[in-house]
């Protein structure tokens, strides 16, 4: 059983004791009609309104309080953001939970969702599989409730890692899930951990010890920059998916964090937002440093 079946499984069965009460938002009658119906065969599932459009939305949950609203990009005029925003600051529906359902997920519709707390994207045309993670995923316990079980050991290793600036602004819990499903690696003192050409589809975090960025100038190997604890690199080729430009090896011994593609391709999850941002973040403080030399 693969790492994402065991997940999926573990959320439906925590989810058969909890039951939530949705309302769907979608200006198309038939695609409404019919979401309303799938999600009413959810286990999770108490109960499913429905609306089509965002007019009088706030209202609509002052009188029926709803666990989660699942909204349709295309409903209307305010923006779907702006409408989350809203409805955020209102005591009535604060609490509420926001999946919403978009056509294409680039990197503004990103943005925006984590800027107004979005908790889960949902891309069309869905499949209830992908619907139902959503809403388990949305549903699940804010990250002060396990708090306390975080051991001080470890608590003192996720504050380390937060220094890095590519997991700046990350939760306890957001923090411990990506060191789970990113992979650590151990290289020896002048082994490579990649060479110029090779094909890349990851970037790297050092955790400890000293990597440099080299390159073959004139036969001559020349090192541009050095990597050491908290540095990140290797983000051009996981955007791009070109070969690398340089060598990167050991200059010591070294261990670094792996964060694969695929992770960041994790379109749906709260989580790889908040990394690609600070992705974005890193490159344009690079690109600012390197113009200013």
């Amino acid at each position: 059983m693969t790492e994402r079946s065991t997940t999926v499984r573990s959320r439906r069965t925590a989810a058969k004791t909890i039951k939530v009460k949705v309302l769907v938002v979608d200006p198309n009658p038939s695609t409404r009609v019919l979401l309303k119906d799938s999600l009413r065969t959810l286990d999770l599932v108490e109960a499913v309104g429905e609306k089509s459009s965002f007019n009088g939305l706030a209202d609509i949950l002052r009188s029926s309080p709803m666990d989660v609203v699942l909204l349709d990009q295309g409903s209307g005029d305010p923006d779907v953001f702006s409408v989350i925003s809203d409805l955020k600051k209102d005591a009535s529906s604060a609490d509420s939970k926001f999946i919403v359902l978009v056509e294409e997920l680039n990197e503004s519709v990103k943005v925006k969702g984590e800027q107004v707390g979005v908790n889960a994207f949902v891309t069309k045309p869905y499949d209830m599989n992908r619907v139902e993670m959503a809403l388990m995923d949305a549903i699940r316990p804010p990250d002060k409730s396990v708090a306390k079980e975080i051991p001080e050991a470890l608590r003192q290793i996720l504050n380390k890692f937060r220094q890095v600036s590519l997991f700046f602004g990350f939760s306890d819990m957001e923090l411990i899930r990506m060191l789970k499903i990113c992979k650590s690696r151990k290289i020896a003192a002048g082994d490579y951990l990649f060479k110029e050409g090779d094909m890349g589809d990851s970037l790297f975090v050092v955790v400890s010890g000293q990597i440099d960025i080299t390159k073959n100038q004139n036969g001559s190997s020349n090192v541009l920059v050095s990597m050491e604890a908290g540095d990140c690199f290797g983000e051009m080729a996981i955007i791009d998916s070109e070969p690398r430009m340089a060598d990167a090896v050991a200059a010591s011994e070294v261990t670094v964090l792996e964060i694969n593609q695929s992770i960041i391709n994790d379109n749906e999850d709260i989580t790889s937002l908040k990394l690609v941002r600070q992705i974005a973040i890193v490159l344009a403080r690079k690109l600012r440093a390197s113009s200013q030399k």
